[in-house]
Order: C-alpha cells, then sequence, then structure tokens
C-alpha cells in the first residue's frame, strides 16, 4: 500500500517557481493577487510554500507569466500511476468560456493532459478561436459539439472524433439544447510563439 504523504502536492517548491516568475515578469505581490483575484496575504503564502494554490490559480499564473501549467511541477518526481475518483476531480474553465474541463489525469508535467469537458448550448455569444501550443483531440459521448479550426467547421455527434493541430485557432460550439459532453485530451498547453 502506498504512503499518503507521497502524494503531497510540493507547495514549497511550486511557491520558489512563482516567486520567481513574479520576479522575472518585474510584478509585485499585490500586483499578482489583483490580476488572479486572490488576496495579497494568499499570494505571499503561496510563494512562501505556505499555502496550497489551486490549479484554477496555477492556470492564471500560467497565463499571466507565459509558462506552460507544467512550468510549475517540472523535475518534479511523480508516481507513473494516478487514480481519481468522481467527486474529488477539479472542474476548470479555462480559456474557451463555454466550455467547463473535468481533470481527468494531473496536470503536472505529464506528457498529456486528460479531461472530459462539457460544452455549454449556443446562446448566441461569441466564441472566440484561440490558439495554442500542441495537438489535441476528443469523441463526443453526448450531444453535439461544433469544433471550429480556422475556416473549417466540423460537426461531431456521439461517436464522432477529431484530433488537431492546436496551433491553429479553434473554438468549441454546441448547437443543441443540452449539454454536449466529450472525453478530450492533449499535450499541455502553451502559448504559441508569434516570434
Amino acid at each position: 500500500m502506498n504512503d499518503i504523504h507521497q502524494f503531497a502536492l510540493p507547495i514549497g517548491v511550486i511557491g520558489e517557481r512563482i516567486r520567481s516568475k513574479r520576479k522575472e515578469s518585474n510584478l509585485t505581490v499585490d500586483e499578482v493577487a489583483e490580476k488572479i483575484g486572490l488576496s495579497q496575504s494568499m499570494v505571499s503564502q503561496m510563494e512562501r510554500g505556505k499555502a496550497k494554490p489551486s490549479l484554477d490559480t496555477l492556470w492564471k499564473l500560467s497565463i499571466i507569466f507565459d509558462v506552460s501549467l507544467s512550468y510549475f511541477f517540472e523535475g518534479i518526481k511523480k508516481n507513473s500511476v494516478f487514480f481519481s475518483k468522481r467527486e474529488e476531480q477539479e472542474i476548470l474553465t479555462m480559456r474557451h468560456p463555454n466550455v467547463k474541463y473535468r481533470v481527468l489525469a494531473p496536470l503536472t508535467g505529464t506528457k498529456l493532459e486528460f479531461f472530459e469537458i462539457t460544452v455549454s448550448p449556443d446562446r448566441g455569444e461569441e466564441v472566440p478561436l484561440l490558439p495554442h501550443q500542441g495537438e489535441e483531440g476528443g469523441i463526443v459521448l453526448q450531444g453535439e459539439i461544433e469544433v471550429t479550426i480556422g475556416d473549417e467547421k466540423y460537426v461531431l455527434k456521439q461517436g464522432d472524433s477529431i484530433y488537431f493541430d492546436s496551433t491553429k485557432p479553434h473554438s468549441f460550439r454546441n448547437p443543441g439544447k443540452d449539454p454536449a459532453v466529450a472525453i478530450w485530451t492533449g499535450t499541455p498547453w502553451g502559448p504559441v510563439d508569434e516570434s
């Protein structure tokens, strides 16, 4: 049986990386706190390894610092098997505002990200086309998802799948009346190099 302590989040290492990137970005603790919607005290505690940052907080920090989410976990020894119960899985809203991402595997320096995504029914709002580094794909379990990649639209129904280069601007839309659900995977998110 595994010792539960080996699964503890290495908050000291993560805190050092947050502080290092904040200083490298010439930001104060107050400025970072305002950008991510936390108190100055909480950001300071995270940097000192006294508070555990949520996945949502690390996601926001990765965007502010222009690093991949895995940056905070690189080089940290991890177990080769990960098991999670549904009630323990975190749900995030990331860059696509109409999509909720249920995290099925750690976003901690792994070679793949693994999600159950739920796409809200279309309410007529503009859905941005967003690029990022990597590749991704998925299979629809329920409902219908329209995936736009550049100028092309692909309508996926239950059992349909798609795989594509994530550097092409893309979006997800649900033309149905009920939430659509898919299993989605891809390489870890990283900003597109625009040089």
